[in-house]
């Protein structure tokens, strides 16, 4: 081989290892930054979406800010702070006012802890009254249906919710007890009844009249809104000292 040609070979040598050379020490870092930047742009761009939904969410709910508002200061009326027993026979006595009867009396007790409702006993399979089918309570057992599921708030508890019995003593006619009752229970403070008695009241001569003592028998509750968020708050959280 003659000298020129060993020259061009190695010349054309050196040329592709400049050429190799410059792509692994300019080209190709290049690219991995523009990759790099390809990645980082589709991360924001995610999280802008993500912040994008956020945003009309709450959004959103600031529209309906005042609607709830209003549906919470209802609540907070239905079951109060305190007992408010003033407040509640106010109630009352408006409510009476509009339902045409008259108020004969009205008790109430101390307030008494929340107790939740304890689950009902599952209903008797067929395996378990089928030893015993000839009787006639266990046909009843096995053809009664299932109770119903008892769904509670852990949140409320004997810490932070009370019930204070009351009764309530009318004077009228069927339809206004009736006026009364729907008045009461559709009134701010949420009434629970639970007993209903009726006494026929006599006229003069001595013979029944259209109108009745109604005695309601039930429950108001008074809640404690700064219990239930410290009922709420995880008792293992670390504090801050």
């Amino acid at each position: 081989m003659s000298r020129n040609r060993l020259n061009l070979v190695a010349a054309i040598v050196a040329m592709v290892v400049v050429v190799v050379g410059g792509f692994f020490l300019a080209v190709q870092p290049q690219l991995a930054q523009a990759s790099d930047a390809h990645e980082q742009r589709s991360t924001v761009e995610a999280n802008n979406a993500v912040s994008r939904t956020e945003l009309d969410r709450l959004r959103a709910q600031a529209e309906k800010l005042p609607e709830m508002e209003a549906r919470l200061k209802q609540l907070r009326a239905s079951v109060p702070e305190g007992s408010d027993v003033a407040g509640f026979i106010d109630e009352i006595d408006r409510v009476a006012s509009q339902a045409g009867v008259v108020v004969a009396s009205y008790t109430t007790s101390d307030a008494v802890p929340y107790a939740p409702p304890a689950a009902a006993e599952p209903a008797p399979t067929a395996a378990d009254t089928s030893t015993a089918a000839s009787t006639p309570s266990a046909t009843a057992a096995a053809t009664a249906p299932a109770a119903p599921s008892v769904t509670t708030d852990p949140t409320i508890t004997s810490g932070n919710f009370s019930v204070v019995p009351v009764t309530v003593a009318v004077n009228g006619t069927f339809d206004e007890a009736l006026r009364f009752v729907s008045g009461l229970q559709s009134g701010k403070r949420l009434f629970l009844i639970t007993a209903v008695s009726s006494t026929q009241q006599s006229g003069d001569d001595g013979t029944a009249s259209g109108t009745s003592t109604w005695t309601f028998g039930g429950s108001v509750y008074v809640l404690d809104p700064s219990a239930v968020a410290a009922s709420a708050t995880p008792s293992d959280a670390p504090s801050d000292g």
